[in-house]
């Protein structure tokens, strides 16, 4: 049994934290591997390629680069000079808030993207994407001594591997997958996927001998996916599928047929890590790198007892700053990782009415520290982890106000708020989640 994973991203990532928080160990494999991958996942890069070590990351600063030219940063990505002309773009490691290189784009004469060079989190370039006419056209991969192990067609999806004296190759990723696989010898009597594409085409690929599960967490409109309607209709290794997302399991009526053909469908949510309760504390936490948060006067205002604090890893403009004027807000520019924690540990109101990019995964951090959410309908960054009684029309401020104000002063109306936004995001106890997947695993 394993888990197969096309890229290790946040879905992934549930479903292996769940997984280990109910102390269900499953090999996990990561069919795309960025570089920045956990140490407990595998990939068939880092195993061609014999990826690791010790060494240290990459900090921007310590790219190489020709005498003379420069590297300008900011928190968020940073690019090479030489003189005023820029010659590349350097992007930062969403994993941490180091600045640890992740990949450099090399520019042509014309300012497009020539060529893109990967790092991992041992500061190793051990790939390398090349570019023509604005496309990615091939793909190399080098071994922790810079020799080259893999090269991929990326137009015709062709790969040859380098091993030694022998050279590989593979009509299809797909292919490779299922020779690594082999290779490997991973048990494969038993597969979890949570996509459609790729790791469900390497499933399809395998012996007919299997029973594999489908986890989908993606939103769910009228109609099934073509994908999951094949599998339905047709003799294959999957026999279940799982739908993680609350909300489409209560409405399944809607897109599921009386007869599911050769699959069955069960519902499993996520296990998240919830290390405090909320304690009805009237101090609320923005996150922005924006000086455009929705209605924010307006809320300030309204909620005079309530302790607004607002935090950016940059520096914030004029207009921002001018609300420190008002005696409930405190503004935290360029805030630092240690202040970071305590906001998040001080707060148990989140507002997320800032436009533009969230930062510091902040909603998430938020629904993890039980604070209540709210937000207007035009700000939501992750409006799964938010119930519907608290997304309010941009219109509607004096509604947020006063449902803040309610939830403080009532902690049964608070407990009811709490509760329906876990319900919402699919959370789930460790008994059930250990219930469901065992049954899962034994059949």
């Amino acid at each position: 049994m394993i888990n197969l994973f096309e890229r290790f991203d946040r879905p992934s990532l549930d479903f292996l934290r769940s997984q280990v928080i109910a102390k269900i160990k499953i090999p996990t494999v990561a069919m795309y591997d960025d570089g920045f991958l956990p140490e407990n996942i595998d990939s068939p890069i880092q195993y061609f390629c014999k990826l690791g070590g010790n060494k240290k990351p990459l900090y921007f600063d310590q790219l190489p680069v020709p005498e003379f030219w420069r590297i300008d940063a900011n928190g968020s990505k940073a690019s090479v000079f030489d003189m005023n002309r820029r010659r590349a773009n350097i992007f930062f490691s969403a994993t941490n808030n180091s600045r640890l290189v992740k990949e450099v784009q090399w520019l042509d004469s014309y300012g497009k993207v020539a060529w893109i060079d990967h790092y991992d989190q041992h500061g190793q370039r051990f790939a390398k994407t090349i570019y023509s006419s604005g496309r990615a056209v091939s793909r190399k991969y080098f071994d922790n001594r810079g020799r080259l192990v893999l090269t991929w067609n990326l137009i015709a999806d062709d790969l040859f591997l380098h091993t030694g004296l022998e050279q590989r190759h593979f009509a299809s990723y797909v292919d490779f997958i299922c020779y690594y696989l082999n290779v490997r010898h991973y048990n494969l009597d038993h597969v979890f996927i949570n996509t459609l594409n790729k790791s469900l085409a390497v499933v399809l690929r395998l012996k007919p001998d299997g029973e594999d599960t489908i986890f989908w967490h993606e939103a769910t409109g009228k109609d099934l996916p073509g994908n999951m309607k094949f599998v339905m209709e047709n003799k294959t290794r999957v026999k279940h599928i799982v739908f993680q997302r609350f909300e489409d399991w209560q409405r399944r009526v809607e897109f599921l047929p009386e007869d599911t053909g050769n699959v069955d469908f069960r519902y499993l949510g996520i296990i998240y890590p919830h290390p405090r309760s909320n304690q009805l504390r009237a101090n609320a936490l923005i996150f922005t790198n924006s000086d455009q948060i929705e209605h924010l006067d307006d809320l300030v205002k309204m909620l005079p007892n309530v302790h607004f604090n607002i935090a950016a890893i940059t520096e914030m403009s004029s207009k921002l700053m001018a609300f420190q004027d008002y005696p409930n807000v405190d503004l935290y520019p360029v805030v630092k990782p240690n202040r970071v924690k305590q906001l998040i540990n001080d707060c148990d109101i989140y507002f997320d009415i800032n436009h533009g990019n969230e930062i510091l995964d902040s909603v998430r951090g938020a629904f993890e520290q039980n604070m209540l959410i709210l937000g207007f309908k035009n700000t939501l960054h992750q409006p799964q982890l938010v119930a519907a009684e608290n997304i309010f029309d941009p219109n509607n401020t004096t509604g947020m106000a006063q449902q803040v104000l309610t939830a403080l002063v009532q902690p049964r109306k608070m407990k009811k708020l709490i509760d329906e936004q876990r319900l919402v995001a699919s959370d789930m106890k460790i008994e059930d989640y250990k219930k469901v997947l065992g049954a899962l695993i034994n059949e």
